[in-house]
C-alpha cells in the first residue's frame, strides 16, 4: 500500500519549508528558474521514476506555495511555474533580492501567459528529451546553458550545449528551435549569421542544430540552408568551419507527450547534416563535426602544379 501523502500548507511557516523540502525539491526550483515553465511529464521525465509519484510531490508543493499551475481548457496537461514562495527560495539561495508576492504573481501568469509560451515549452521538451535518454542510459552527460544575447555577433542562438560520453566524444553546439511562425528564407539567413560569427571568433569547430515542426519544412528549408552554408563554388576559399544539421520533431516530441515512445535521441539517425547524403545521430556527429571543420581550402589553381 502507498504511504499516505501528507497534504502542504502555505502558511508561510518557514519551520514547515525548511522541515519538509528536500534536495530534489530545490532541483525542481532551480529547474523551473532557468526553464520558467513545465509540464508534470516534463518534470517527471527529470526529477521521479513514476507518474504517481511525480503528481504527488508537484501536488504537495502546489499546496505548499513553492509551485503555481493552470492548465488550458484544451489541455489536460498542467503548466507548472515558480510561485511565491517558490521565487522567494530561489532569491534566498543565489542571493537575490526576493520579489513581493504582487510581483511574483505577475511573473508567474506572465510565464503561462507569454505568446512565447509555446516556443519555451518547445525548447524544453528538447532539453527534456535529452535529459531523459541520459539518466536512463548512463553514459552520457548533458550540460545545458542558455546563450546570452550577443550585441557584438547580433545572435542569440536558444542553448548552447554540451553531450559528453563515457567513452570520450564530446559534441558542443547551439540549438535553435523553430515553430514555422517565421519564414524559411529568415529562418535560413541564420546560418548565414553562424557562419559569420563562427568566422569573426576564428572557432576551430561549431555545430548547430535546427530543429524544425514538420517534415514538410524540413524538405522546403534543406535547399535553402544549403546553399547558404555551401561555399564550395567559391574559389581560394578555406571552408566554414560550422556544421549544420536539421531535423524535424514530431508533434509529441514538441508538446513532451508520451515520452516512452520517443526513439533515444543519441542514437536516432535524424539529423540531415549539410553536405552529407545520409542522416546522423548526435552520437556520430562529433567525428562528423571533426571532418567538416578539417576540410581543406578550395583552391583554383593547383599547388603541387603551379606553386
Amino acid at each position: 500500500m502507498a504511504a499516505r501523502r501528507t497534504p502542504g500548507k502555505n502558511t508561510g511557516d518557514f519551520d514547515e519549508i525548511a522541515g519538509r523540502l528536500m534536495e530534489r525539491d530545490f532541483a525542481i526550483i532551480e529547474t523551473l528558474a532557468r526553464h520558467k515553465i513545465m509540464t508534470a511529464g516534463m518534470l517527471e521525465a527529470l526529477f521521479f521514476p513514476s507518474a504517481h509519484s511525480a503528481a504527488a510531490r508537484l501536488l504537495t508543493l502546489y499546496e505548499m506555495g513553492i509551485l503555481s499551475r493552470w492548465r488550458n481548457p484544451s489541455s489536460r496537461a498542467y503548466r507548472y511555474v515558480l510561485g511565491w514562495r517558490g521565487q522567494y527560495l530561489h532569491a534566498m539561495r543565489t542571493d537575490e533580492k526576493p520579489p513581493t508576492k504582487a510581483n511574483a504573481a505577475f511573473k508567474a501568469q506572465q510565464h503561462f501567459l507569454s505568446a512565447h509560451r509555446p516556443h519555451t515549452e518547445g525548447i524544453n521538451a528538447f532539453y527534456c528529451r535529452l535529459m531523459r535518454a541520459a539518466r536512463s542510459r548512463g553514459d552520457v552527460e548533458v550540460d545545458w546553458q542558455f546563450e546570452p544575447y550577443s550585441a557584438y555577433s547580433g545572435m542569440r542562438s536558444d542553448a548552447s550545449v554540451t553531450l559528453t560520453w563515457n567513452d570520450g566524444r564530446q559534441l558542443w553546439f547551439w540549438f535553435e528551435h523553430d515553430r514555422g511562425t517565421e519564414t524559411l528564407q529568415r529562418l535560413a539567413a541564420k546560418v548565414s549569421s553562424y557562419k559569420q560569427h563562427v568566422s569573426n571568433h576564428h572557432y576551430e569547430k561549431a555545430v548547430l542544430l535546427i530543429e524544425v515542426p514538420t517534415a514538410g519544412r524540413l524538405a522546403n528549408l534543406l535547399p535553402l540552408v544549403t546553399e547558404l552554408w555551401d561555399e564550395s563554388h567559391l574559389r581560394n576559399t578555406r571552408l566554414s568551419k560550422l556544421t549544420v544539421a536539421v531535423s524535424a520533431a514530431t508533434s509529441a516530441e514538441r508538446t513532451f507527450t508520451r515520452p516512452e515512445t520517443f526513439p533515444d535521441p543519441f542514437d536516432d539517425p535524424r539529423w540531415n547534416v549539410l553536405g552529407r547524403d545520409l542522416p546522423a545521430s548526435l552520437g556520430e556527429l562529433p567525428e562528423i563535426s571533426e571532418e567538416i571543420a578539417n576540410r581543406p581550402i578550395v583552391w583554383d589553381w593547383d599547388p603541387e602544379v603551379d606553386p
